[in-house]
């Protein structure tokens, strides 16, 4: 209910509908945003890969025209033929050798394509290559020691014999292998590092960002540490695919187009930093945010001014007028800024001014009709006692049993003693007993010997305070009811107890016939009502009595005893009399 109450609101509806605006505004903004990075993006890769499409030509042209002379060397070289049919460690085996070395020199004195070229005797496990370019001869050691390992261990069937393979001659250190069978037992060999192969940055534009190769597992092969253990997806890596992909590293974003080297293993890659990429259109995205934020905070300003000037006064006429609906009637409204506000909280004021006063005398007058009320309802038991109590007498009278009559009038004196107070609103328990305890004698005087009774009252109870002649009628109806000249003498018992702390029980009891089906009923269904003779007027009194004084906080229950009797239970909350007169 709460819920659907809010959904219902001013201020929900207005917050919705800033919602509805500030959301697609903004949005909108970001995906202009997007946008214009992401057209950037594309335009600057596809400028890449064209670039990477254009040099990896140029690697493969040269990988190809390295294949081909080694192929014609293979077939066409009368030394190479000669070569397997001389023995070795003989001087035509060494000019042999020195031959097959000056023509593959001569080659690469104008041809640089690769770092070296070699032939491999498998029968005589002889390996003899050109002067190789390094750095160090820890370098030169590697670069040996890779390809002797290679060539000792390749079969025909590799894929060495096929394409440009690459291979790991040092730490982090790559270079790319042909070989070709030349037959009888020789292996012909291309060596070139793939660092020689690399791009020169400039020639891409490619500024703060870099060039590498990655191998078919999506490895960055060389510079590899610019990107860590990042696998980049090869599938995209086509010249019918003019795609890129987006690699972060710690802080900094690469864009990446690669295009794969036909006839070998390796994809060429550019990575160009992303921050470089969008420099220029850095101002423009600020201005898209600035103008964002402006929209944001001016809308946020515009809601909490609008909360100030509508809501807040709205929301407190609707909290005065709550506390007016709960009772509050002191409730006030200051002034509110707008003066439409401030006329509706005047009005407001005035009419809750006039409801207190007119509430306040309906009020005085309902309370002092409530107690006159009450006071009628109490006097009404008094004759219809008196008319059984004359009944008594005139009968005891009879009979001429004056002793009887003495003790009865006495008891009738205490009894309308008691009856007659009906200034009092409440009386004690032990009082409400004494009464109780004159009224029992007088039916005793009239049944000897066949009324007993028993009182159990607990200590803290005593002092409870209750209307007075609550008890009464019930005892009154139990003699009249359900007393019939049993066997056993007729008992009625009473107990008062509290339950809890704040709530005392009344329970009467007695060993007679009980309540028929139908009597039973209509009493707890609350249907039996006093008729015109009079039947039932002192159950249909203090019910009214205690609806009207306890409100739902009083019960009134019957039911028959399991051994037997009517059981009446009244359960109301507990007060002092000095609680009751202030009531």
């Amino acid at each position: 209910m709460k819920l659907l109450n809010i959904k219902h609101s001013l201020r929900f509806k207005l917050i919705i509908g800033f919602v509805t605006v500030a959301v697609p505004l903004v949005a909108l903004l970001l995906y202009n945003n997007y946008y214009a990075s992401n057209t950037i993006r594309e335009q600057v890769a596809d400028s890449n890969k064209n670039s990477m499409i254009l040099y990896s030509h140029q690697i493969e042209a040269a990988l190809n025209k390295e294949t081909n002379f080694l192929y014609n060397i293979a077939l066409e070289d009368p030394n190479i033929v000669a070569f397997s049919q001389l023995r070795e460690h003989t001087d035509e085996y060494y000019l042999a050798k020195a031959r097959i070395l000056n023509t593959l020199t001569r080659y690469h004195r104008f041809d640089k394509s690769v770092d070296l070229q070699f032939i491999y005797s498998v029968n005589k496990q002889d390996l003899f290559h050109t002067p190789i370019k390094t750095s160090s001869y820890e370098e030169l050691e590697s670069i040996q020691t890779t390809i002797e390992k290679l060539v000792k261990s390749v079969r025909p069937e590799s894929e060495y014999f096929r394409e440009w393979k690459a291979v790991e001659y040092g730490p982090d250190r790559f270079a790319l292998i042909r070989l070709v069978d030349a037959g009888d037992g020789f292996y012909l060999g291309a060596f070139v590092q793939l660092e020689n192969l690399m791009i020169p940055l400039d020639l891409i534009h490619l500024e703060d960002g870099f060039a590498g190769f990655v191998n078919r597992q999506g490895e960055l092969i060389t510079n590899a540490a610019a990107i860590g253990r990042h696998r980049l997806d090869i599938s995209l890596a086509s010249e019918a695919n003019e795609v890129y992909q987006v690699v972060r590293k710690d802080d900094r974003k690469y864009v990446v187009v690669m295009n794969p080297i036909q006839g070998t293993d390796v994809i060429l890659s550019a990575f160009v930093p992303e921050s470089q990429m969008l420099k220029n259109l850095y101002h423009f995205r600020r201005v898209i945010v600035l103008i964002s934020i402006a929209a944001l905070i001016t809308l946020i300003i515009y809601l909490v001014y609008l909360n100030d000037i509508l809501l807040k006064p709205l929301n407190n006429l609707v909290r005065g007028m709550r506390r007016i609906k709960h009772g509050d009637w002191e409730t006030r409204l200051h002034s509110s800024k707008a003066k439409e506000f401030a006329i509706i909280n005047e009005t407001f004021n005035g009419m809750a001014a006039e409801i207190h006063d007119l509430k306040i005398s309906v009020y005085e007058e309902q309370i002092k009709a409530h107690k006159a009320e009450l006071k009628h309802l109490q006097l009404q038991i008094n004759p219809h006692f008196l008319l059984n109590s004359i009944n008594i007498v005139y009968n005891l009278a009879e009979i001429k049993n004056y002793g009887v009559i003495q003790l009865m009038c006495m008891n009738l004196v205490k009894y309308f003693r008691f009856t007659t107070k009906t200034h009092q609103v409440a009386v004690t328990i032990a009082e409400e007993m004494e009464h109780m305890e004159s009224y029992i004698k007088i039916q005793q005087v009239r049944f000897p010997e066949r009324i007993t009774y028993a009182f159990h009252i607990a200590e803290q109870a005593q002092k409870a305070a209750i209307p007075p002649l609550l008890i009464q009628p019930f005892i009154e109806n139990a003699i009249k009811y359900g007393f019939d000249f049993m066997d056993h003498p007729f008992h009625i018992g009473i107990e008062v107890r509290f339950i809890g702390s704040d709530q005392l029980e009344i329970v009467i009891q007695d060993n007679g016939n009980g309540f028929s089906a139908d009597v039973l009923s209509q009493l707890q269904s609350g249907g039996l009502k006093a008729n015109r003779d009079g039947q039932h007027l002192g159950i249909s009194n203090v019910q009214y009595r205690l609806k009207h004084i306890f409100g739902q906080k009083a019960s009134l229950e019957f039911d028959n005893a399991p051994d037997g009797g009517a059981r009446i239970r009244i359960i109301l909350p507990f007060r002092t009399v000095e609680q009751f007169t202030s009531y």
